[in-house]
């Protein structure tokens, strides 16, 4: 089906435009609803939380995992706080209203248990790229990221509006 799509969209600039940014949406949801069968303790945006959060330069709160994920702190605490219910963070408050995201062992633990199965599962991903093809990605995808960053100013501006 998607192969389809594709072939629609294969006429002119414009039409790739359009046929990559909704591929991006469609992606995002094939490779969700198969990640979450791989793993089933807790959902993608959870683990993508996990995955986050070792990244974010101290201090670790929800508005600055919130700041890297893309998302509101409001949506990054109810993903926090099913992973507290379930033993994989604790919320430890700040001042100034902010709370401290930290990993429990039970997630670093998780997390090896699933380290397997996230590496096949990449591997399963970019089996048809070559390593210079990836690299090459990589950096279109920091293109795509800094279009990003104009499409939510452009946003923010007939915000204004």
């Amino acid at each position: 089906m998607w192969e389809k799509l594709l072939e629609y969209y294969d006429c002119d600039t414009t039409h790739m435009k359009q046929a990559i940014f909704t591929s991006i949406f469609i992606l995002q949801n094939r490779m969700q609803t198969a990640c979450e069968k791989i793993q089933t303790e807790i959902s993608m945006k959870q683990w993508l939380l996990l995955a986050m959060r070792e990244i974010c330069p101290e201090p670790r709160t929800l508005t600055n995992i919130g700041n890297i994920m893309g998302c509101s702190r409001q949506n990054v605490k109810k993903l926090t706080l099913t992973l507290e219910k379930k033993g994989f963070v604790r919320l430890i408050p700040r001042e100034n209203n902010s709370v401290r995201v930290e990993a429990t062992d039970e997630a670093q633990s998780y997390i090896e248990k699933m380290g397997e199965r996230h590496t096949e599962a990449l591997n399963l991903l970019f089996a048809d790229f070559t390593e210079e093809e990836i690299r090459q990605l990589f950096s279109l995808y920091c293109k795509l990221y800094k279009g990003a960053e104009r499409l939510e100013t452009y946003a923010k501006e007939l915000d204004k509006i």
